[in-house]
């Protein structure tokens, strides 16, 4: 049965909280199915640090938590590593075991990801988002060439809200990836 995720992506400079206690909240009212721990500007030492504390909670709440870039700390906390395209490529083979999602930002992209065996697609950005500010979505035909051309989950971000998310899943598309919509709950 099709059941379309709640991919909330995590970013502390967007809440007015402490991230763990912006994510209780988020668990509490609007429970995801996955989390993205997508903190940019920490070492891998201080990322790894959160991320423990954030495993903890996602398994509290029966969410499951993906790391973002560090694959070493994914290892460690039996998780999913997600990497941009290029990253990924580079580092394929230090990856050997980890379940891997990509992010892609062109149809080529998405099939080369295939090719390389990747567990799901991140395919962005779909509408217009503060995040890639001034530039334009790529729009909702983007997502559905992706989502038709590749047999692997295939997972929208960017400018997702709750007035176009029927829409991203009337795509077929696995999912939406949620920013500025759980941290600013």
């Amino acid at each position: 049965m099709y059941t379309f995720k709640k991919v909330c992506v995590t970013n502390r400079h967007l809440t007015d909280r402490p991230l763990y206690e912006q994510l209780k909240i988020v668990f509490a009212i609007s429970k995801p199915d996955v989390v993205i721990l997508r903190e940019k500007n920490l070492s891998e030492d201080e990322y790894r640090e959160l991320a423990y504390k954030v495993k903890l909670l996602c398994d509290l709440y029966s969410v499951r938590l993906i790391v973002n870039k560090y694959y070493k700390v994914a290892r460690e906390l039996g998780t999913t590593v997600q990497l941009p395209i290029n990253d990924y490529e580079s580092n394929v083979r230090s990856l050997n075991g980890l379940s891997v999602w990509v992010s892609v930002h062109s149809l080529q992209e998405a099939i080369r990801a295939e090719e390389s065996s990747v567990n799901a697609i991140i395919a962005g950005h779909i509408y217009e988002t503060d995040c890639k500010r001034g530039l334009p979505g790529r729009g909702i035909e983007f997502l559905t060439s992706i989502v038709e051309q590749v047999d692997v989950p295939v997972y929208a971000i960017g400018g997702i809200d709750e007035f176009n998310i029927e829409e991203v899943a009337s795509t077929g598309a696995s999912g939406a990836c949620q920013m500025s919509f759980y941290m600013k709950l």
